[in-house]
């Protein structure tokens, strides 16, 4: 693995070896972007930059020397990456990161601490790190990785470099599921690279995931039949045939979005280029016409507060049978 295996970060990746180039490597970093874009992948890489024995004129790691090897097998004492503890960083965590920077690297030149899903760090472990950043050791390099900024300390943030790490387009990640995956015949990488939605981590996941397309088919099926205005007495027995797999709400929640999303774009822009259901195009197109703008904006916002929600443990019956309502448009009829 090199720099040059990681898909569409060219930008970030030239920030960091050019940091790398002119020995200038900022003592903290926030790297920010969505899910399975490659944000850990680029921190081990750049890790194997500092302290390759034989980094090449591109400034990238040889990868095959004795340092670079023990870091890809994440198999180095300078290594440290901290992930939550039941979907929280600790202050014990952070204070045990205190503990062991005071002492230099073992065996490189730079140690570094990979603080993974950083916005799950609580208060306390957030001021307990803060303490560090303000005053870091010069052989020590932390990294945050978190996907928005908005849950860190300020005080964090203006104290760290940012890099951005956009979503991939699906093109690029369609060639590179066909490079990588033996016999994947076309449609098929080209349905899992629109479903990503630029998660190369989440292309992979879904190559191999049939519960999650058993899942869709169904849901799609439902979604297909729902129209403004056509709804019966069993309204919300219906609730239930979308909720095949309640643990698997988010995945659900977001096949929902996509599928208005696209009824969304084919009503207002008549774009089809950049549906993500793009295996349903036909029946899109038709839903498309019984639509109004004005639900179809309501749904979509509305499925945006869901996800806020489901954070914060609300009842998913509850939320589900009110966007079921929007669905249909009954709502407005009530209004």
């Amino acid at each position: 693995m090199s720099f040059k295996d990681i898909v569409g970060q060219e930008k970030a990746i030239k920030i960091l070896k050019k940091s790398v180039k002119e020995n200038r490597i900022s003592s903290s970093y926030i790297f920010v972007g969505n899910k399975g874009v490659g944000k850990k992948l680029t921190a081990l890489e750049f890790y194997k930059a500092m302290n390759c024995l034989n980094i090449n004129k591109n400034n990238e790691a040889c990868d095959n020397c004795e340092v670079c090897s023990k870091i890809n097998r994440q198999y180095c004492p300078d290594l440290k990456i901290i992930k939550p503890i039941k979907d929280l960083i600790k202050i014990e965590q952070i204070r045990e990161l205190r503990k062991d920077i005071e002492i230099k690297p073992f065996e490189n030149k730079k140690e570094i601490y990979i603080i993974d899903q950083a916005e799950q760090m609580t208060l306390e472990a957030s001021n307990c790190l803060l303490k560090t950043i303000e005053e870091p050791p010069d052989y020590a390099v932390i990294i945050l990785i978190c996907l928005k900024l908005d849950p860190l300390l300020l005080t964090i943030i203006s104290r760290c470099q940012i890099i951005n790490f956009r979503l991939i387009s699906s093109l690029q990640i369609k060639k590179l599921l066909l490079n990588k995956i033996n016999n994947l015949k076309e449609e098929r990488a080209e349905l899992i690279s629109k479903l990503a939605q630029g998660s190369i981590g989440k292309a992979f996941s879904l190559l191999s995931d049939n519960e999650y397309f058993n899942q869709r088919e169904k849901l799609l099926e439902h979604l297909s039949t729902i129209f403004p205005g056509k709804y019966d007495p069993h309204i919300f027995i219906n609730i239930e045939k979308m909720i095949t797999e309640i643990d698997r709400m988010e995945e659900i929640l977001e096949i929902i979005i996509s599928w208005y999303r696209d009824i969304l774009m084919i009503k207002k822009l008549g774009i089809q280029k950049n549906i993500i259901n793009s295996d349903r195009l036909e029946v899109i197109s038709e839903i498309s016409r019984n639509y109004p703008l004005k639900i179809l904006m309501d749904i979509l916002d509305y499925s945006e507060q869901i996800q806020e929600y489901l954070k914060k443990n609300v009842n998913k019956h509850l939320v589900l049978e009110r966007l079921y309502l929007k669905m249909v448009g009954l709502e407005y009829c009530l209004k």
